[in-house]
């Protein structure tokens, strides 16, 4: 069942219920109003039949008794309380009733009523109106009390259960015109409704068999909808994106290992050969080969590291930037016997990832270490959000500030130094990531102060 097919029906079933519970209440209150009306003519009738009725010549004349007796006699001629029942009661639908409910004698046409000789009202009580029955129909039936007999009025309800039934008819007729006004609305509103999802469900599809990320979703619609289409345009450029990455990673990767590979064969192919080769020849190779596999090593590590997303290894956690600066400090000075220094200024907490950026810190000190003389001093500012690493080293070219970053970039008088320029932008990807920034410029006393900044807590 599709999806718009559901919304349709949902229209329908809510419409059809919503006539369903008016048309109810329209035909009970037309029936509840036109029995009313019923009730009033009868009760018109009831007050004529009581103020006629309790004149001194009725009195003796409405008893069981005189009653009885005029029944007996069948009531050949019309007079006394006969006469007076047909014309009070102008239907022909009247008779007498004694107090258990049998029936003295009947004007006209006899009926039913549904009204136990218990209720019959008493005395000047008010005529009691009940249902009842006129030849098998509906009727209103008004019991009055008259001496010690009663007398009942019937008023059938035939023409009124006629109007009822027209007006149900109407009401049937203008629901079912209500409910394919509804379905059709609910059919053309929700195709306006599911064209965006249909158009996502198309990309999708789209970009399964092509592969193609570059097509956007048109992002109009109701709001829900045009976010969602926003999300899967962001999704794609995000995905595209990915992908350019990844392919400049692939490519930049292979050059970058093309040399030391090739290197590698050469020097392989040299200690295979049937030539005679010098001892100290043959250790340089075989030094050269452990060299170069080496840096083989670090670069697939490093690789491995910028392809990763950092995203996805550990959730962001409260941390100070000194407090994971200082064992990388600490560590990095027993290692490479260099003076390092630890200048904590201000303290702040950043929401990070306490692994990548303690990888972020351990580039700019290794970096710092590598192009910077031994005896000289490296320090590690850390203030606030920000930490700048800087080095007594040759620094870094103006022209090269912008691109230090990139990923296998190397500074033009540092290429012949190991190395697969990969450490920078792995700093700037954990610093991306982190929704940060980072920096390259001129150390006060000369060297580089390369470094990141990471909004805080406070911020």
């Amino acid at each position: 069942m599709s999806l718009r097919f559901r919304i349709t029906l949902v229209v329908v079933l809510v419409v059809t219920v919503v006539v369903a519970l008016v048309g109810q209440r329209v035909y009970a209150a037309a029936e509840r109003e036109l029995v009313e009306e019923v009730d009033i003519e009868l009760q018109g009738r009831a007050a004529g039949f009581m103020t006629i009725a309790s004149g001194p010549q009725f009195r003796e004349a409405f008893t069981r008794s005189a009653l009885q007796d005029l029944a007996a006699e069948g009531f050949v001629e019309r007079r006394g309380p006969r006469s007076f029942l047909d014309q009070t009661a102008r239907a022909n639908f009247s008779r007498v009733v004694s107090p258990n409910g049998e029936v003295i004698f009947n004007v006209g046409t006899s009926f039913s009523v549904d009204l136990a000789p218990t209720d019959y009202p008493r005395g000047s009580d008010a005529p009691a109106l009940s249902d009842g029955s006129v030849d098998g129909g509906r009727a209103r039936i008004a019991t009055i009390a008259a001496n010690d007999v009663f007398v009942q009025l019937a008023r059938p309800l035939g023409e009124i259960d006629q109007s009822l039934d027209d007006l149900a008819d109407r009401i049937v007729s203008i629901s079912i015109v209500a409910i394919l006004v509804a379905a059709a609305a609910g059919w053309f509103i929700s195709g306006g409704t599911v064209a965006p999802i249909r158009r996502l469900t198309d990309a999708a599809e789209r970009v399964a068999e092509t592969g193609d990320l570059e097509q956007l979703v048109d992002g109009s619609g109701t709001a829900e909808v045009g976010r969602l289409a926003g999300s899967f345009n962001s999704m794609l450029e995000a995905l595209s994106a990915s992908r350019r990455q990844q392919h400049r990673l692939a490519m930049d990767a292979s050059h970058e290992l093309r040399t030391p590979l090739a290197s590698l064969q050469t020097n392989i192919d040299v200690l295979r050969s049937q030539r005679e080769i010098p001892e100290e020849t043959r250790t340089a190779i075989i030094d050269d080969i452990h060299a170069e596999i080496s840096e083989l090593g670090d670069l697939v590590a490093e690789l491995v590291d910028l392809a990763t997303d950092v995203r996805t290894d550990e959730d962001p956690v409260p941390v100070e930037l000194a407090e994971l600066a200082a064992p990388i400090v600490e560590r990095q000075a027993r290692r490479t016997q260099r003076t390092i220094e630890l200048d904590a200024r201000r303290r702040a907490v950043v929401e990070a990832r306490p692994q990548a950026v303690s990888r972020a810190i351990r580039n700019l000190v290794e970096n710092a270490a590598k192009f910077s003389p031994v005896e000289t001093l490296i320090t590690v500012i850390v203030d606030g959000g920000a930490v700048t690493v800087i080095d007594a080293g040759p620094g870094i070219p103006e022209a090269d500030r912008s691109t230090v970053f990139d990923r296998f970039h190397r500074v033009e008088t540092t290429r012949t130094m190991p190395g697969s320029g990969l450490g920078l932008a792995i700093v700037k990807q954990v610093a991306d990531v982190h929704d940060g920034s980072v920096s390259a410029t001129e150390a006060p006393g000369g060297g580089a102060a390369v470094g990141f900044v990471l909004p805080t807590v406070d911020d």
